[in-house]
């Protein structure tokens, strides 16, 4: 195995933050919440809330308006892809917008998906927690306004924002292989399979 890094931030994501239909649809990442804690489980992620209750993330099968597709279950991504997403696209974009569950802080400037296409296992406290099926999470037209700010934009400068999104720098989507569960918290050390 490879050590990447270690967990910087883990996050819920309350709801879509797809908002809208048809060509006016707009992201707001503002249904991001930020977890000291995230649970992994067959179904997708969730997090405990301070009353004692569970909050579940939109991509889990378990949420009452789920998004999942199934491969869409969890997401990770890097740090130092948000260091070359606001190169480009300014001081705005804040670390964990692009919405993945888990962001690594690694010494990479970019990870292609040849080195994650075989899994992660991330080391908890309880032992490794595994996550396969690992593939690229693909930018939509809404996450790119976002990102270029620019209601006047160009279809050109849509296209460039979209391609330079691609190929794993607006994260990876994964399935959780087990064990049936697992509690992550920041600071996990995290590994690729090879």
């Amino acid at each position: 195995m490879k050590l990447l890094g270690e967990i910087a931030q883990l996050q819920i994501q309350r709801q879509s933050l797809t908002i809208g239909s048809g060509p006016t649809r707009y992201y707001d990442p503002a249904a991001l919440l930020v977890v000291d804690e995230m649970y992994l489980t067959p179904g997708g992620a969730c997090a405990p809330s301070p009353n004692g209750s569970c909050l579940v993330d939109v991509h889990h099968a378990a949420h009452p308006f789920s998004r999942s597709r199934t491969e869409n279950t969890l997401s990770f991504g890097f740090s130092r892809h948000y260091d070359a997403m606001r190169a480009r696209f300014g001081d705005a974009f804040v670390f964990g917008c692009a919405a993945e569950n888990i962001i690594i802080d690694g010494p990479a400037s970019r990870i292609p998906l040849s080195e994650v296409a075989g899994g992660i296992v991330i080391e908890t406290t309880e032992g490794p927690a595994t996550l396969t099926r690992v593939e690229v999470a693909t930018p939509c037209m809404p996450f790119c306004r976002y990102a270029l700010r620019d209601p006047d934009a160009s279809t050109a400068a849509f296209k460039s924002a979209l391609q330079f999104l691609d190929h794993g720098l607006r994260g990876f989507y994964c399935t959780f292989a087990g064990p049936k569960t697992a509690t992550l918290h920041r600071g996990d050390q995290v590994f690729a399979l090879e």
